[in-house]
């Protein structure tokens, strides 16, 4: 099935660009850069807020899983209770990726086969670790410096300890440069990386 996706995205001759790399690395940045060049983009970061916000039967599961502990006063999903879970216990997120991966991908897949645009781009943090290549024509890593990554985890509110385990629950950056085919430095300015991104989508055009 993989390989005849693959084999679709050339007979449609989209260019469809697999965007990756560490927590606190820029993608978003990324994704909206190339969105104003013209790109139809996705991010699956989104795609995870929106269904634990959203979809009903897939927060039953993590209640019922897990305990009303898990909910707000509101009655929606508190993410940052559930990412100290996740992130604490290897087990527990392998069972919540179990259950938010296959929506996601579903969801992203069909975006790309949909999207009016010949140049589409999905943010997939765990592009490589879940050996997502074959989806895509290209793929680009952003990488930034650990010591950058934990500086912006802690502008975000973040413990030493808490952003020590979120870096360790992905490849190490200079492991996903090394698998993509293209890599953005993501440890300067703004104006550094759009020069960067302006660059590559001229080797696209």
């Amino acid at each position: 099935m993989e390989r005849i996706w693959s084999l679709m995205i050339v007979k449609n001759e989209k260019t469809v660009v697999g965007l990756t790399g560490a927590i606190a690395s820029g993608k978003s940045s990324v994704l909206n850069l190339f969105a104003k060049l013209g790109w139809s983009v996705i991010s699956s970061d989104v795609l995870a807020h929106e269904i634990l916000a959203f979809d009903k039967m897939v927060q039953q599961k993590i209640v019922k899983h897990w305990g009303k502990g898990v909910l707000k006063s509101s009655g929606s999903i508190d993410k940052a209770v559930i990412a100290r879970i996740v992130f604490e216990e290897e087990l527990e997120r392998k069972w919540l990726e179990g259950i938010l991966h296959p929506l996601i991908r579903s969801k992203w897949i069909s975006f790309v086969q949909s999207c009016p645009s010949q140049k589409c781009m999905v943010e997939l943090p765990l592009l490589f670790e879940n050996s997502l290549q074959i989806h895509f024509t290209y793929t680009i890593s952003l990488f930034t410096p650990i010591p950058m990554i934990h500086k912006r985890l802690q502008n975000r509110g973040l413990s030493r300890p808490e952003s020590d385990l979120r870096i360790r629950s992905q490849f190490a950056p200079l492991n996903k440069a090394e698998l993509a085919d293209y890599v953005l430095w993501g440890g300067a300015s703004m104006e550094f990386l759009s020069k960067q991104v302006n660059k590559l989508n001229s080797a696209f055009a």
